[in-house]
């Protein structure tokens, strides 16, 4: 008969057989992950994007079906990473499930990319962003936004680098000025809506296109 010792498996025959054990601690609740959640959904693109999804959209009937189409796109991925993590519950996430179904050369592939290619191009661009609104409010010269974007960077790396407990306050702080400014904006467009002299129409672009609004879009959700 077999014994179990620690994390491996001595078989009768003298082999010895690694066993996957997963036991993930849980250091966030889930408050935190709802934060987490909205934090990344309600990112600073959301006050960025619309006006380049209305220039390449037009009208604004194909404005809010870009935004309902993108809802849809972003629930069926909810949903099919919900039965990924409850068939395939790892800690790897994308590159376990890119691995399982493609290979390891598919999977590092990806990771590798997410790593030097993806995630430090969405930073920089939600950073370059902050830095033009921060830029807006305190405007110390020509190319300051550079500056507030590297260094909003360098303290969030900071903040995440000296532990989860910081991370995820930090995180539950950024998620609630979001969402309580998004619906600051909304409620003061509904309650004192500007005068008709003051609105400027949407007029198309000459390269007016629905799959760019829809890239824009997909880039506000994910």
């Amino acid at each position: 008969m077999g014994k179990s010792r620690g994390r491996f498996s001595f078989q009768g025959d003298g082999q010895r057989v690694m066993e996957e054990r997963v036991h993930p601690k849980q250091t966030i609740s889930m408050t935190d992950a709802i934060a987490l959640i909205l934090g990344v959904v309600i990112g600073i693109g959301i006050f960025k994007t619309p006006s380049m999804i209305a220039a390449n959209t037009g009208r604004e009937d194909v404005f809010f079906l870009a935004w309902l189409a993108g809802g849809i796109i972003s629930v069926i991925g909810a949903v099919c990473y919900a039965e990924l993590a409850t068939a395939y519950p790892h800690t790897g996430g994308d590159y376990h499930y890119l691995t399982r179904a493609f290979g390891r050369k598919v999977g590092f592939l990806f990771a590798w990319s997410r790593m030097t290619v993806i995630l430090p191009g969405s930073i920089a661009m939600l950073a370059f962003v902050f830095g033009d609104y921060l830029s807006t409010i305190l405007p110390l010269g020509d190319s300051v936004h550079s500056f507030y974007a590297a260094l909003s960077v360098v303290i969030l790396t900071i903040l995440n680098m000296m532990g989860v407990q910081k991370g995820k306050r930090t995180q539950n702080l950024l998620t609630a000025i979001k969402v309580i400014g998004l619906f600051t904006v909304v409620l003061v467009g509904m309650v004192a809506p500007p005068s008709s002299s003051a609105m400027v129409p949407v007029h198309p672009q000459s390269g007016t296109s629905f799959g760019l609004a829809m890239v824009f879009v997909l880039l506000t959700f994910g």
